[in-house]
């Protein structure tokens, strides 16, 4: 069975969006139309609003998707006779209703509002369709002028509540990996990458891209939590795919919940039972437990992963069958780590002439000498990269050029820098820096922004270091 998008399909302002609107409506109910059980079953279900014999209608026919321009079609219809019956004389309403009389009819519709148990009088006469009762009321407000378009109103509202009843709004994911699915880019280059910071807080701190933290891809095993409120949900799937056209995978990852003992006495005892989805990746709604309706799967993210692009879709469906599709979610994967960084010293004289230096070559400054440092390290989804100068007696050195640069740096906000993804020369002048003679490590860490089994610290990471002693 094909799912639906159960987004709402309301009245856009332009001629366009009104003209689709019509011709999806009228398409929608003359297929429903075209079978007159089904077209009978489905009126019956909008009149006792019987939310899952309306869908499974609906769905037998094909046509869910517009379920709510179904409705809208069955309300206005609804109201149009309900109407008729209640207010017996025809609508003498000018044509051209004035802007005084729509402030009076506003103030009518206050007065009805702050008076509950007038308010509670009218509903009873509308749900009874009892249009004698109807008709008193008005008299002994003064309200007969009213009368269609108080009728109208009343039955208004009570449409749009059915509505929300018989179609109500697509499933949602709203977390991945802890982080709301609203922190999540949609579009553009950074699309699928995740800002902080995680919900509860704590695993994954707010952004701070100075600092090298934010537009988050995720890895590892990613949880992934969401809502739904349709009538009678029976059965849910989330599935994946690299593109939002399919094909999807289902997620068939056994999970493991809590639920309490009815064999104990008070206090009730929790116990664990596992929550396994069929093979087509269903679960049911009903093993659901203590870990809560919004706890609904785990996703052991694809292991290769570089900075791949991912898409989740939540499907739940009801007893009769009738799928509803939430809207995609684009995710970023990473379980890759940074290349692991190659450094090379040389001694650079002063006649410009270098000499490559091995491990634990002694450097002098001499009369101008100076140390090039080559780096390459780098990662699609760089965080940082820090350059220390580290020995002696538990001292640690940042390393500056000799043009005021330091060889540490961040992503700060810039998704297109990856660190140093070709060799980079600087220049180093130890001596200037007044660095003690001594033995030293020059240590490279770099690190990635990747949100790995719903935390973020540090993410990958891979570090390479070069001894040397200065003198």
């Amino acid at each position: 069975m094909k799912g639906v998008d159960m987004s709402d399909h309301s009245q856009g302002n332009s001629n366009q969006d009104k003209l689709t609107e019509l011709q999806q409506t009228g398409e929608a109910m003359g297929q429903l139309a075209a079978d007159e059980a089904a077209f009978t079953q489905a009126a019956e279900a909008f009149r006792a609003q019987d939310a899952a014999a309306f869908q499974g209608v609906l769905t037998q026919v094909g046509v869910l998707q517009y379920c709510r321009l179904i409705c809208s079609w069955f309300c206005s219809k609804h109201c149009v006779f309900y109407c008729s019956r209640l207010c017996r004389e025809p609508n003498r309403d000018n044509a051209q209703v004035s802007i005084a009389e729509w402030r009076e009819f506003a103030l009518v519709t206050a007065k009805l509002a702050k008076d509950t148990a007038l308010l509670e009088r009218f509903l009873a006469v509308v749900a009874g369709e009892n249009a004698d009762e109807f008709e008193r009321l008005l008299a002994e407000l003064k309200w007969q002028r009213y009368c269609h378009q108080l009728c109208h109103y009343l039955c208004g509202v009570r449409c749009r509540l059915a509505c929300r009843l018989l179609c109500p709004p697509p499933p949602l994911i709203t977390e991945v990996s802890l982080l709301p699915t609203s922190q999540f880019t949609e579009s553009g280059p950074g699309m699928g990458l995740a800002a902080g910071p995680s919900f509860p807080p704590g695993p994954t701190q707010p952004d701070n891209k100075p600092a090298g933290v934010g537009d988050h891809p995720i890895g590892g095993l990613s949880n992934i939590r969401g809502a739904f409120v349709i009538a009678s949900p029976f059965q849910y799937k989330v599935e994946y795919a690299t593109s939002t056209a399919g094909p999807w995978t289902p997620i068939l990852t056994p999970i493991q919940d809590l639920r309490f003992n009815p064999a104990f006495p008070p206090p009730p005892i929790e116990i664990t039972y596992m929550r396994v989805p069929d093979a087509a990746g269903w679960y049911n709604v009903a093993d659901m437990g203590l870990l809560g309706l919004d706890y609904l799967t785990d996703w052991q993210t694809p292991a290769a992963a570089v900075n791949d692009q991912y898409f989740l879709k939540l499907t739940v469906r009801n007893a009769a069958l009738a799928e509803f599709v939430s809207p995609i979610v684009p995710v970023r994967v990473d379980n890759t780590a940074p290349t692991k960084p190659s450094i090379t010293l040389q001694l650079q004289m002063p006649d410009g002439s270098r000499k490559k230096l091995g491990c634990c070559e002694t450097v002098k400054q001499g009369d101008g000498n100076l140390v090039i440092i080559t780096l390459e390290a780098s990662d699609a989804n760089f965080s940082q990269i820090a350059v220390e100068l580290l020995g002696g007696c538990g001292a640690s050195y940042d390393i500056v050029d000799t043009g005021g640069t330091n060889l540490s740096k961040t992503y700060n906000g810039d998704i297109t820098d990856t660190g140093y993804p070709v060799p980079t020369e600087f220049a180093w002048n130890p001596w200037a820096a007044k660095i003690s003679p001594c033995c030293y490590l020059i240590d490279v860490r770099i690190y990635d922004r990747a949100v790995v089994d719903d935390s973020w610290s540090g993410g990958h990471s891979n570090e390479n270091w070069q001894s040397i002693t200065i003198a």
